[in-house]
């Protein structure tokens, strides 16, 4: 029973040699171990590879009307032949995933692209962004009531990574 006493006194006087920690060094111990936890917990993002909307699903999911679409021209078909890999009008934005479509609502709070589509289109997974170079913008032929322009399409996930982003061409007509 004494020996216990002697340590528990010893380590007691140990203690009180040690300096005080301070509220600000617990804080940043606290916010340290707060950061590991989260960096540990979270999943790494998955990145996605978009498929190309075909007629079929053109008309499956009537994506017909006023609007633009993104164009992935850099694979070895470009111009109007190059796969389409978003589509986006008043209301909505359509992308291929794993052999099936989704559908995205338009923000209509985002910045406005002509013929009624819009720079940002959210989901329950994954939010689309359009960036398009209007200036660069040039007519696809006398008669044609749609222009194209470069620009690019960025896909974040549900935690705003950035798990897809490309270059091409972003086409608006009716």
């Amino acid at each position: 029973m004494k020996r216990l006493q002697i340590a528990i006194a010893t380590m007691l006087a140990a203690s009180a040699c040690s300096p005080p920690i301070s509220h600000a060094d617990r804080a940043d111990d606290n916010a340290e171990a707060v950061e590991k936890v989260e960096r540990l917990s979270t999943p790494p993002a998955l990145p996605l590879s978009l498929e190309e909307i075909t007629y079929p699903d053109l008309d499956g999911y009537n994506m017909f009307g006023a609007g633009c679409y993104f164009l992935d021209n850099a694979g070895k078909t470009a111009g109007e032949n190059a796969p389409m890999l978003f589509i986006a009008n008043d209301s909505k934005g359509w992308l291929k995933l794993d052999g099936k479509v989704v559908e995205l609502a338009a923000d209509r709070s985002s910045d406005q692209l002509p013929y009624m589509a819009w720079t940002k289109y959210v989901g329950l997974a994954r939010t689309v962004s359009l960036e398009r170079e209007n200036g660069k913008a040039r007519s696809l032929g006398e008669e044609s009531e749609t222009e194209t322009a470069p620009g690019k399409i960025i896909i974040r996930d549900e935690m705003d990574r950035v798990v897809y982003t490309r270059e091409g061409s972003i086409d608006c007509g009716a």
